[in-house]
């Protein structure tokens, strides 16, 4: 190959032609569903035509063209090897198809990163066909073994012509063009890693005084809180490399961190005081900061408390991070489109707005297709089919097709991501919807297994056992659930008050139902009329009943059916359903 337009002796394509060539195979629709794939396909190009085509390697291409982190493992992590598979038969579709009349083939050989570029009209003549008849299926030779023989006339091409050197032309954009809130022309701004999630950089704490026995262990603990928030599939962890040894060659930088957790930890003689700040390192300000203590006496106990207190604060959906992070959203639209999306999914979540829930759903079923690989959005996708469900939305698909779309979301996510609890926790919530409930109990328990400290889970498998009777166990594990006494959402204070009111609590069941804000719930509205009507406040009773009626109007005729949706107790079912009909709902019983 040679440089300029010209064309080479050999017939070899030329630069130009050949970056005129990846042009017309990313503006091809298979390509521009899959961005990650057009970063892949023009890191490789450019490479090569820079001459550096022998030096492809799976760790540069995760690191520069995937956005991993510098420390990517390409033994353990297969990224590469399968976006490369994926690369090939996407390049071998676009010529069977969008691509059938380019004139420049830029090819995938197996057993190399090193694309390879070719002119149609390179491929060897075929030999004249025998007398006699010819079968059908032998008739057209396949497009895979014709593009198998241009690959291998242009690997001797290539030997000979040698390489062109250039520079790479530019940025490509980090996440799947989307629908709904999300601006299909705002790129990142800067590299994310592979599944879009924001990073947070754990330090090392600050030693200050000497430990004593029993004291808890301050590198312990920075490994435990790594450990920790590593298991929470909306954040990813890095912490700081150790320093390079004099001489050594210098790595180069990661993505840039999003938040910085420091920290100290000051022995005395009581034990040890800790403080904590969270930086939000784009803006260079404390997020949020708290100080805690650590008695002397049982060090893996004081750990355990003390990371609890940092995820649940820091990394539930309802943290710290997630909620300056949709702050952030809403007063300027940035950042990698999976994560925004994810947001929006989140607050369709607190919202129980059917606007919400739409451009939710919208955007998580566009990413999820454009890019098969995204296991949180799967997660998510399996989360909003569930609600679809459970609040029976108006004009969307029948009960059984809108709950197999969620099984099979969050078995995708699990095909992605195996050790994920949260996506047990989404099949937990889905088989049990399905009435599956010893699958999904045993789903729930893997879930609290893989990820001991998010709390949701708990509170999911504790809420699930109040709707199936089991209100005294459930009651319990909701209340472990709060200890950190950080904010509950809106659901959970739907369990403790069907556990206090199950359990004949009214005050407390009441306390729990006027925590319930949300006007799109509808079970927070019936929680909110029954207690009303138990403490003998019938008028706002029936203002509750009405805002549940024009919300949701099926209530009126079928009450019973609706909450047979959420509760499997029938006794729970027919107690509500007769404290709803004395709460000013005619026909409800």
């Amino acid at each position: 190959m040679t440089t300029g337009t010209a064309p080479a002796a050999d017939n070899a394509p030329t630069e130009a032609e050949v970056r005129a060539a990846i042009e017309r195979v990313l503006a091809s629709a298979s390509f521009r569903a899959s961005p990650q794939l057009g970063a892949f396909l023009r890191f490789v190009v450019d490479e090569v035509l820079g001459g550096r085509g022998a030096n492809l390697k799976g760790y540069t291409i995760a690191v520069e063209a995937l956005g991993r982190d510098p420390r990517f493992n390409p033994q353990i992590d297969p990224i590469v090897r399968v976006e490369g598979t994926r690369l090939r038969r996407a390049l071998e579709r676009h010529y069977a198809a969008d691509g059938g009349d380019d004139p420049v083939i830029i090819a995938l050989p197996r057993g190399t990163y090193a694309p390879v570029f070719m002119r149609r009209a390179a491929a060897p003549p075929t030999a004249p066909a025998p007398p006699g008849p010819v079968p059908p299926r032998l008739a057209r030779p396949a497009v895979g073994a014709v593009l198998r023989v241009l690959v291998l006339v242009a690997l001797i091409a290539a030997v000979i012509a040698g390489r062109v050197a250039t520079q790479p032309d530019g940025a490509v954009a980090n996440g799947p063009v989307t629908t709904g809130s999300i601006d299909p022309d705002r790129a990142p701004t800067s590299p994310r890693p592979s599944n879009g999630m924001p990073i947070l950089e754990v330090e090392a704490l600050h030693v200050l005084g000497a430990p004593r026995q029993g004291d808890i262990a301050a590198d312990s603990l920075t490994e435990t809180i790594k450990d920790a928030f590593a298991r929470f599939d909306t954040i990813n962890v890095a912490s700081q490399s150790p320093p390079a040894e004099e001489g050594a060659a210098t790595a180069a930088p990661g993505p840039r961190a999003d938040y910085r957790l420091s920290g100290s930890v000051e022995y005395s003689e009581h034990g040890a005081a800790l403080r904590f700040q969270l930086i939000d390192a784009r803006e260079g300000t404390i997020a949020w900061s708290r100080r805690l203590t650590a008695e002397r006496g049982d060090p893996s106990a004081a750990e355990s408390r003390v990371v609890g207190v940092l995820t649940d604060a820091l990394l539930q959906s309802y943290g710290v991070i997630r909620a300056r992070d949709h702050a952030k959203q809403l007063a300027s639209p940035a950042g990698d489109p999976r994560y925004r999306c994810v947001l929006d999914a989140a607050e369709s979540f607190r919202s129980f707005q059917a606007a919400d829930h739409e451009r939710a759903r919208n955007c998580l079923e566009h990413l999820t297709a454009a890019e098969p690989s995204f296991a949180v959005g799967f997660e998510y996708l399996a989360a909003i089919y569930y609600r679809e469900y459970a609040l029976g939305l108006e004009g969307r698909r029948d009960d059984r097709a809108t709950l197999d779309l969620a099984l099979r979301a969050a078995r995708r996510a699990l095909e992605l991501n195996p050790a994920s609890g949260r996506a047990y926790q989404m099949l937990f919530v889905v088989l049990f919807a399905r009435g599956d409930l010893a699958a999904a109990f045993a789903a729930g328990e893997k879930a609290m297994a893989l990820n001991r400290y998010d709390t949701t889970a708990m509170a999911e498998y504790g809420g699930r056992l109040i709707l199936t009777g089991e209100t005294a166990r459930g009651m319990a594990m909701l209340q472990r659930a709060g200890e950190s006494g950080e904010l509950r959402p809106g659901w959970q204070h739907f369990y403790m008050f069907l556990g206090y009111y199950l359990g004949g609590d009214m005050k407390e069941a009441a306390s729990q139902a006027d925590q319930i804000t949300a006007d799109g719930y509808p079970l927070g509205l019936v929680a909110r009329a029954v207690t009303a009507h138990a403490v003998g406040n019938s008028k706002v009773a029936h203002e509750f009943v009405a805002r549940l009626l024009a919300l949701a109007p099926r209530w009126r005729h079928d009450a019973r059916g609706e909450l047979a949706r959420s509760i499997r107790c029938p006794a729970s079912v027919e107690r509500l359903v007769q404290d709803l009909a004395a709460a000013g709902l005619t026909g409800a019983s």
